[in-house]
């Protein structure tokens, strides 16, 4: 099946219903292969501007065709068919000769798919992560894998510092028995905030120095963090979290019972002897 479309009036009005955020492409044709929606189109935009730069060139010097896989449309997987421009750099500075056009808010440099599917994926893969993500987007249909959804969140940015209050201090192995390092999380959003190179105390100070709105300091029970906490934030409060209680507890109960096992045996014995000496009670029913 197959339908083009050649009038401007018609395919900007499709265009502008599809992707409303995105201007200056035109639409060549527009083709159904197999479960496929496949657009033919091209930019228009008369010159370009180098962002490393900052030239305008409007000397073509080649084109090309780049194929970008979109967002799913009526149930079908939409690819595009983009003709690339590559344009000269008319200033002898710059280490480039040539540069290839971009088109605002629906191409990025090395992505084979949309700005628009690369949110898409990167909401995916928020919400379930990357193998869960790859088996949810076959049923959108998107096309990815787990090794793509873990790509595109990596591209997202750190979310904005907020301000924490309740701090909680442990540590983390980057390589079990050799290498450690710190985990700083906000106890009340649960979230991670920062990860330090190492477990020292001068690290975590510095750390500390920089934030002084935190007023609770919720740590693990090491001679490190707390030296490093009374020295930068001496007027937070210092507290033990739930885990290390349960931990510190059951090693002392187990320590302790360790030590008084002998006594515990012989009143064990002591108890079974007496419980067989002990008449059984008659049956309260009649055989």
């Amino acid at each position: 099946m197959s339908v083009q479309q050649h009038g401007v009036l018609g395919d900007e009005q499709f265009w502008d219903l599809v992707w409303p955020d995105v201007e200056g492409p035109v639409i060549d044709a527009v083709s159904v292969v197999g479960d496929a929606v496949c657009i033919a189109l091209r930019a228009r935009q008369r010159t370009v501007t180098r962002p490393s730069c900052g030239v305008t060139a409007s000397r073509v010097h080649s084109t090309y065709m780049r194929r970008l896989a979109d967002r799913p449309l009526g149930g079908r997987r939409v690819l595009l068919r983009l003709r690339v421009r590559r344009f000269f750099c008319d200033n002898g500075l710059c280490s480039r000769r040539t540069m290839a056009e971009q088109v605002p808010s629906l191409t990025g440099r090395f992505r084979r798919g949309t700005t628009a599917l690369a949110r898409m994926v990167q909401a995916i893969g928020l919400a379930v992560g990357g193998r869960a993500g790859a088996r949810l987007a076959g049923y959108l249909p998107v096309r990815t894998s787990r090794d793509v959804i873990l790509g595109e969140l990596r591209r997202l940015p750190d979310p904005p510092p907020a301000q924490v209050t309740v701090l909680g201090i442990d540590e983390f192995a980057f390589r079990r028995g050799a290498t450690y390092g710190t985990v700083l999380i906000d106890v009340e959003t649960r979230r991670p905030i920062d990860l330090l190179p190492d477990r020292t105390a001068s690290t975590v100070a510095a750390w500390l120095a920089d934030h002084p709105e935190i007023k609770v300091i919720c740590r693990h029970r090491c001679s490190t963090f707390s030296q490093a906490a009374s020295r930068a934030a001496p007027d937070a409060i210092q507290v033990a979290d739930r885990w290390h209680l349960l931990h510190s507890l059951a090693r002392a109960v187990e320590r302790t019972a360790h030590q008084h096992r002998i006594c515990l045996r012989k009143d064990a014995e002591t108890g079974e002897t007496d419980q067989r000496q002990q008449p059984s009670d008659p049956p309260l029913w009649p055989r």
